[in-house]
């Protein structure tokens, strides 16, 4: 009775922290819509024309309110998948090796449809992308009724390959409108606040998993029943936002117009990057390698904590939650930052967080080692959605060529937890840590090296109307 009040107050714990996260995320991007600068910016932003090509002042605060709630999909997405590999082993009898194919169709997912996501986005625009993006996400978590009545391990892949589809499509769209609705001066700001709600998906999705799929007790494992009707609910669900994005107004985006009218309004001069340059591809690679960071810690973190840690199974299951916790407070607190610091700066700082924190936790052999990583995922809250405004910025109409490139890193979730497992496998745990460490350090010269480094297309003629200082840069200061 003791522990399931103890288990009650920090399920309580976590709805209750994650409602205050959402509560301040709306207060701040409200905000954010308000500030001074960005309302003076926002002011000589050419708007998009009507189809009559007439111009029309538009406000994207609930535009973009409703693509941030797309955000939230792909956390609560990926936090059932580790949930989802407990109980198909536990109910199909299936090998950890098989449980890992899941991992591979969903992270591989990004990596197949990215490119065609990206061209069907310049083909149809954002509305019916995303509408499109939300049916594939319907089909396949229907698919999950007819898989889990024949018990065919092969159908739930499958199924996670459509629902990862779907989502591919999302993030193509909702990361690339974000980032350009406003001033590219905050495209980091709020591209990281939009992905905060992604971080409250991945938070309270394990809970609510614990009840429907185990009833709040792990040894009702005996049936699908319960993974059956929650995807289907959870198909039903989307449906209705995909009804809601059919009646709303999501008006599409002129990027090589803003830059003009931003560059007018600064006195800046803006050039559009090409797609050959360097800061676009380095951050597509750093992209790979940070995602694979982030899904390889995740799927280590409960395995650190029983061995160095020596915490029961439950107990480095709730660590867990409370380290994703942290990383959504993280991002919380890199929105809050960027109002005062550069976005590479702050991702350089984050970078040399996150790098201290690893090599603790691989040189500290005690059980307070496995608080290290939840500093960890701290630290690397702001890396995705910094990386993505960062490799992406100035593109212009390029933009929806571009940011596929970027989404297809998150394919390297598909890559990085195997590299972990055999090396945790074959040596240990610790050592096993040296393949993130790796990687927060290459995420450090991107945020101080790479980003800088950007090749303007040579065909292109100035957007802006000032004639000075060509080779300047065109990063906001």
């Amino acid at each position: 009775m003791t522990q399931l009040k103890r288990k009650q107050k920090i399920n309580y714990l976590f709805f209750s922290t994650s409602f205050f996260i959402l509560f301040c995320f709306y207060i701040t991007f409200y905000y954010c819509t308000k500030m001074s600068t960005w309302g003076r910016i926002k002011a000589k932003i050419v708007p998009p024309k009507t189809a009559e090509g007439e111009e029309q002042t538009e406000s994207y605060f609930i535009p973009g309110a409703l693509v941030t709630v797309l955000f939230f999909l792909w956390g609560f997405s990926y936090g059932l998948l580790d949930t989802l590999n407990k109980h198909f082993q536990n109910t199909l009898g299936i090998t950890t090796t098989q449980t890992t194919y899941m991992q591979v169709a969903y992270f591989g997912a990004y990596f197949v449809i990215s490119p065609i996501a990206g061209l069907i986005l310049k083909r149809i625009g954002y509305k019916k992308t995303i509408i499109l993006g939300l049916l594939l996400y319907v089909l396949g978590a229907l698919c999950f009724y007819p898989a889990a009545m024949n018990r065919v391990y092969g159908g739930f892949v499958g199924a996670l390959f459509t629902i990862a589809s779907g989502l591919a499509i999302l993030e193509n769209c909702a990361n690339t409108y974000i980032a350009i609705i406003g001033s590219r001066r905050w495209a980091s700001l709020r591209i990281n606040l939009s992905q905060g709600f992604n971080g409250i998906g991945t938070t309270i999705s394990p809970i609510i998993a614990s009840y429907a799929f185990f009833g709040g007790n792990e040894s009702q494992t005996g049936n699908l029943e319960s993974v059956k009707w929650t995807y289907v609910g959870v198909g039903c669900g989307v449906f209705l936002i995909a009804v809601v994005f059919c009646f709303a107004h999501i008006p599409e985006f002129d990027e090589e117009a803003q830059m003009k009218a931003e560059g007018e309004a600064t006195g800046e001069v803006v050039r559009r990057a090409s797609m050959k340059s360097p800061h676009l591809w380095l951050g597509a690679i750093t992209q790979f390698i940070y995602t694979g960071n982030q899904v390889a810690i995740a799927s280590m973190f409960i395995y650190y904590a029983t061995i160095v840690g020596d915490y029961s199974d439950s107990f480095s299951s709730q660590l867990l939650a409370l380290g994703q916790m942290c990383f959504t407070i993280g991002r919380f607190v890199g929105v809050i930052l960027m109002r005062w610091f550069r976005a590479d700066h702050l991702l350089a700082f984050y970078s040399v967080g996150a790098i201290i924190a690893t090599i603790c936790a691989i040189a500290i052999n005690t059980r307070e080692a496995t608080y290290t990583l939840m500093v960890i995922l701290f630290f690397e809250s702001i890396m995705f959605p910094t990386n993505f405004a960062l490799a992406t910025r100035d593109l212009g109409r390029n933009y929806k060529y571009g940011a596929p490139i970027l989404i297809m890193g998150v394919g390297g979730g598909a890559l990085f937890p195997s590299m972990m497992a055999l090396t945790k496998d074959h040596k240990n745990i610790h050592l096993a840590f040296l393949i993130p460490l790796a990687g927060f350090v290459v995420e450090f010269l991107y945020a101080v090296f790479g980003s800088k480094w950007v090749k303007y297309a040579e065909d292109d003629k100035e957007i802006a109307t000032s004639d000075d200082d060509k080779n300047s840069t065109t990063y906001a200061k």
